[in-house]
């Protein structure tokens, strides 16, 4: 019966021992950030609406004079290796970008993603239906000869 009781008590002892160990990993933050441009790199979009979101919690944040963009996470909200999803939007661009948070500073309890976000101009309903007449044209004359 004492090696029982004994037997349940060290058991017991490294399964709290284990909790203690996995709440003390996360440390520090997580920032996300990148830049919102148009076309290239180089072309960068001002006052752009940033949407982050890491493992189903989201931040939001608008893009400077140069594009960049950063939010900060807890590193229970977003943490080292996991997935980012960034969209962002100005009337007429829009643009969405996946990443990780691929690097990590132990001296600073810090990890990082970095994702920049290519935008494209967003057809509206006249340019669509603009767009989708002139391919059915060019079908029919084409298919004509």
């Amino acid at each position: 019966m004492k090696k029982i009781l004994l037997s349940f008590m060290l058991v017991m002892s490294l399964v709290l021992l284990l909790g203690f160990t996995s709440a003390a990993v996360c440390v520090g933050n997580t920032v996300v950030g990148g830049t919102i441009y148009q076309n290239t790199i180089t072309n960068p979009v001002a006052g752009a609406s940033v949407t982050v979101t890491c493992n189903g919690n989201t931040k939001t944040d608008t893009s400077g004079a140069n594009g960049a963009y950063s939010v900060v996470f807890s590193c229970y909200e977003c943490h080292y290796n996991d997935a980012v999803v960034v969209d962002a939007a100005k009337n007429p661009l829009t643009g969405e970008s996946k990443g990780t948070v691929s690097m990590t500073y132990p001296g600073l309890n810090l990890d990082v993603g970095i994702v920049n976000v290519p935008m494209v101009p967003e057809f509206g309903l006249i340019a669509g239906l603009t767009t989708v007449l002139g391919a059915l044209g060019v079908f029919f004359v084409v298919r004509r000869k």
